[in-house]
């Protein structure tokens, strides 16, 4: 325990040290120009958040539309898998050719694929492209979140901090807003087509005002970028390709378990096996590789593993993802299919989750900046009260209603999503060192975005489940296939089969939110693991 204190400690001082030297040597942008960035880097960190969100209430319409809603969960874990796994890959290449040269590509990746999606005639097609999107997201949501960091001396991070952690709440409150006003007008693809013109006008601004030289990394020239196996080789390739995949087969099992095969099947004890065989090979090359090969910059540092509350910031954030992602989509399902409301109304609906949250995530950073709170103490309370909101929303009554209470369960879920997530984007720079600030913001969102989708892959399971196994003892095998495959068929069935259906998908919410309810009570040990003797804050 000393040696871990003393490690933090001496990890402060270099922190410290790094940034005075760093204040003097860096070219900070200033006057329109910092502006001009700022507002192109939010916008790009607003999109990519909205994606997440916005087609929570637009699913039932899209599966509706391409038949697809057994394949419902896929549209949004496919985008958080390769969202989570290619961060770390993005923020390495910007380390080699800049941070601007870097993030340009990954938002002209993003909004390629955002144009693919809006094309797909197909459920298959769409999950792919939303992937592919997924892919291009990571690098402009790590990159950004990583620019807000190099922005600014250090004394004026916490406003730009704050700046990103309310961009990315305000994406949460607006996204099923918007999707549900898509998906209600039969214009779902427009969930897509909304990225273009904004991220457009993002990647103008950027190239305009971003110097090619931004942040604390100097870039290789252009000349130096043709030989690109000796460029790229220290890059991780073999760590990138363990997480992908682990990831993947991981979720893989978890979404199509109890749809297109059994738990005892040997498919599912295969992918089960690989993917923790894969798991157990990526921290075991990120421990052993620095040492084999002193060449190579690893995904996940050594050192991480010695940072006592650096690893309980990536647990909590991992943890905090599952509940959040679930509501999010789930809550919004549930007031489509069990309460009837129109896209839109469901989206109005789950506002005061979301609405919460962003004012949790304003307040938080607010609070951190003027009054000198320890992180810990953010994260103990935002963790107490998403464990409380979720136990009270596993209590809704499971039937069409939805008492006005349950607004309230929403909210005091969403003030411990916001307090959360606020805190912790603020705090990357000041638990970790300055050289590993790129590593750190790419594992920091990982850590959330694999939660979703974990979570997220969970759920789903966990409503297939309950369909397949208890809609064949109420519903000739003809109705059930009819609502697995579409969700819309519910109500071309007879009143009192629709009511049957109603009850099953509101049970299986019911214990969707109950499993979620242990991920938000693991949050609480893993918050007391970032305690630092000397208190901890988010000012200097």
């Amino acid at each position: 325990m000393e040696k871990q204190s003393s490690d933090d400690t001496s990890a402060t001082r270099d922190r410290q040290t790094s940034e005075d030297e760093l204040d003097i040597q860096i070219d900070y942008p200033t006057g329109w120009r910092l502006w001009v960035i700022t507002t192109g880097l939010l916008i790009g960190l607003y999109l990519v958040n909205l994606e997440v969100t916005i087609v929570s209430t637009s699913l039932v319409s899209i599966t509706n539309d391409l038949d697809g809603f057994k394949k419902t969960s896929w549209v949004v874990t496919g985008f958080l898998t390769t969202y989570t796994s290619f961060m770390p890959v993005w923020t390495k290449i910007s380390n080699i050719i800049g941070r601007k040269r870097t993030l340009l590509a990954s938002m002209v990746v993003f909004l390629a694929f955002s144009l693919g999606c809006a094309l797909s005639q197909e459920m298959d097609h769409l999950i792919i492209f939303r992937s592919l999107q997924g892919a291009g997201g990571a690098g402009v949501y790590s990159l950004v979140i990583l620019c807000v960091y190099e922005i600014a001396p250090n004394h004026k991070m916490p406003l730009f901090g704050a700046l990103a952690a309310v961009t990315i709440a305000l994406a949460s409150l607006t996204g099923p807003i918007f999707g549900g006003l898509v998906a209600e007008n039969s214009a779902w693809r427009w969930a897509f087509y909304l990225n273009l013109p904004p991220g457009g006008l993002a990647i103008f601004m950027l190239i305009a005002a971003m110097p090619s030289h931004f942040g604390s990394i100097t870039p290789q020239p252009l000349s130096a970028l043709i030989p690109s196996y000796g460029l790229f080789q220290s890059l991780d390739a073999l760590g990138s390709f363990l997480l992908l995949g682990a990831s993947l087969l991981l979720v893989t099992v978890l979404n199509e378990t109890n749809i297109e095969f059994d738990w005892s099947s040997g498919t599912a004890i295969a992918l089960i096996v690989i993917s923790a065989a894969m798991w157990v090979a990526f921290f075991a090359w990120e421990w052993l590789m620095p040492d084999l090969l002193p060449g190579l910059k690893p995904v996940f540092p050594k050192r991480f593993f010695y940072n006592k509350a650096w690893m309980g910031m990536l647990a909590t954030n991992f943890l905090c993802g599952c509940p959040w992602n679930v509501v999010i989509v789930y809550l919004a399902q549930r007031f489509q299919l069990i309460t009837r409301l129109k896209p839109l109304d469901a989206g109005v609906h789950i506002i005061p989750y979301a609405a919460v949250a962003t004012v949790a995530t304003m307040v938080t950073c607010l609070a951190s900046r003027k009054l000198r709170i320890p992180v810990v103490y953010f994260a103990l309370t935002g963790s107490i009260l998403h464990t409380i909101g979720m136990a009270l929303l596993a209590t809704l009554p499971e039937d069409s209603s939805y008492p006005a209470k349950g607004y309230g369960f929403e909210a005091i879920a969403g003030a411990g999503v916001g307090i959360t997530i606020g805190i912790l984007t603020l705090a990357v720079p000041f638990i970790i060192e300055e050289r590993d600030l790129a590593t750190a913001t790419g594992a920091l969102n990982q850590a959330r975005f694999l939660g979703g989708a974990i979570g997220l892959a969970i759920a789903s399971n966990i409503l297939y489940s309950k369909l397949k196994s208890d809609l064949p003892n109420q519903l000739p095998t003809d109705q059930v296939n009819q609502v697995i495959e579409r969700a819309g068929a519910i109500e071309t069935l007879p009143e009192k089969v629709q009511q049957v259906a109603g009850t099953v998908f509101a049970q299986s919410y019911t214990v969707q939110f109950q499993a979620m309810i242990a991920f938000a009570a693991l949050q609480v040990p893993t918050s007391l693991l970032i305690f630092k003797r000397g208190r901890q804050y988010v000012a200097t």
